[in-house]
């Protein structure tokens, strides 16, 4: 029943009889199913239901960890799966952290599940799924980006990112700017400088610019030159107007506040 409803893409039916797998089959079964299946909700962007597999399949590797420790009674084929690749080739060196490391095959090739997925969504800059996949599946996105910062999360060029991000993230909707919103709290939080500016200027927050631009003149140039050279970005003179107001303020405090030169 699980195969004949994994085949007609009833993902939700077919994720109730992995623990009816479980209970005849055993957890090798179970946990080579619950892997497939975790797979595909994840290319159709199920991640409510890629969150739930996720938790049974650490929850029961774990399990399978402490039943079996010896590898040569798992399956071929099963063993195949722990080995899992995507078939989305990331851009940056497969290294992982020493933490992922240290993870068991079976918690690791989840895993391997997730970060594919996760560089094939930021390598296109699907954010909206991304920030869907993050929350559905609580993958570490901060981790992530401190690993992939040259890699699938690098920006190349900062017009085509704002252009292309702007396009993707349609700004005009509430969740987009939500969803802007948290993956900006996480760019700050890994000082990601490029990504910072994307999304604070489709923001419209200039007291993030400000804080940036002030600590380092010349990306505040840059900055300026590039938005003032392509007129798909006139929309956004008036916030370069009152950044360039409000650092223009900064400075004189500074000035102020360190007295006269002797």
């Amino acid at each position: 029943m699980f195969e004949e409803c994994f085949q007609r893409r009833w993902y939700r039916t077919a994720a109730c009889y992995i623990l009816v797998i479980a209970k005849l089959e055993g957890p090798a079964v179970s946990q080579y199913c619950a892997l497939r299946l975790l797979q595909a909700t994840l290319d159709e962007s199920l991640y409510e239901l890629a969150g739930e597999l996720v938790r049974f399949l650490l929850r029961s590797g774990r399990d399978f960890e402490n039943a079996n420790t010896d590898s040569e009674k798992l399956s071929p084929r099963f063993m195949g799966y722990l080995l899992f690749r995507s078939p989305y080739k990331r851009q940056s060196s497969d290294l992982k952290s020493n933490s992922m490391k240290e993870l068991s095959p079976h918690i690791n090739s989840v895993m391997n599940i997730l970060e594919s997925h996760a560089s094939y969504l930021m390598s296109g800059k699907e954010l909206s799924k991304l920030v869907a996949f993050v929350k559905g599946t609580q993958f570490d996105l901060v981790e992530y980006l401190q690993r992939e910062r040259q890699g699938s999360a690098r920006l190349e060029n900062f017009a085509s990112a704002l252009e292309l991000i702007g396009e993707k993230l349609q700004m005009d909707t509430l969740q987009s700017r939500l969803d802007a919103e948290f993956l900006l709290a996480h760019m700050c939080s890994v000082k990601f400088k490029e990504w910072i500016v994307v999304l604070a200027t489709l923001l419209r927050r200039a007291e993030v610019l400000v804080d940036l631009f002030r600590h380092d003149l010349r990306l505040w140039k840059a900055y300026s030159i590039t938005l003032q050279s392509h007129d798909v970005f006139s929309e956004y003179l008036d916030l370069l107007s009152a950044l360039e107001e409000e650092l223009s303020s900064v400075s004189d405090r500074t000035l102020q506040s360190n007295g006269p030169v002797s």
